[in-house]
């Protein structure tokens, strides 16, 4: 292992960002379109870009790289992006403005980026691949809190079984999407929701059953 740096290997489980600097790579669902970028919180940066992030973008081609510090983070971002500078493409429409950044998105690249990434592992950096499984697990380290987030929206709208249809407010919408979340990167609810929420959530979901 170069200078002491553990290599996860691409089908095993991370220990995630804890608060490490982190390049990540994130291709877009069913198109040659791919987002580079640097992030403390990557699991917030991919919220951030789109309500359902987890079909979006796809997280088996996905990955990103611990580094020690944002300063190198940085470093391996301004190097790729100055390689790629080619394939430089607008972010795609659905992307919020705030959240898009305007010079890390690429097209035509990902054969390229899989040369970043394998670069990063020959020298021992924690690389996460595929990302689906280091999302799982971030997913499954929150489980625990979904029982007071479920308690926060009953006293703001009551109880789960009177709830309207996700399709007819914006706030359920969005609680739905999160939930299904679980569902697609293959984290069971259980018990960390009442059995009223995942009756409702079963009506209203569009995760793939």
């Amino acid at each position: 292992m170069a200078g002491g740096r553990r290599i996860v290997p691409v089908d095993g489980v991370g220990t995630g960002a804890s608060g490490r600097a982190c390049l990540y790579v994130l291709p877009c669902a069913y198109e040659d379109h791919a987002k580079l970028g640097i992030a403390t919180d990557p699991l917030a940066r991919m919220q951030a870009f789109s309500q359902r992030w987890y079909e979006f973008f796809d997280l088996d081609r996905a990955w990103l790289a611990e580094a020690g510090s944002v300063r190198e983070a940085r470093s391996w971002e301004t190097r790729w992006k100055r390689a790629l500078r080619e394939h430089a493409a607008p972010p795609p429409l659905q992307v919020p403005g705030r959240a898009a950044g305007h010079t890390e998105w690429f097209r035509g690249a990902l054969a390229m980026l899989e040369g970043a990434r394998e670069e990063l592992v020959l020298q021992g950096f924690v690389v996460h691949a595929p990302l689906r499984v280091w999302v799982a697990q971030r997913l499954r380290d929150r489980r625990d809190g979904l029982g007071a987030g479920e308690q926060a929206a009953i006293a703001r709208y009551g109880m789960p079984d009177a709830w309207s249809s996700a399709t007819a407010w914006p706030p359920l919408a969005a609680l739905r999407d999160a939930l299904d979340a679980y569902a697609v990167v293959g984290v069971p609810l259980d018990d960390a929701v009442s059995p009223a929420l995942q009756a409702w959530l079963m009506r209203n979901t569009l995760a793939p059953r």
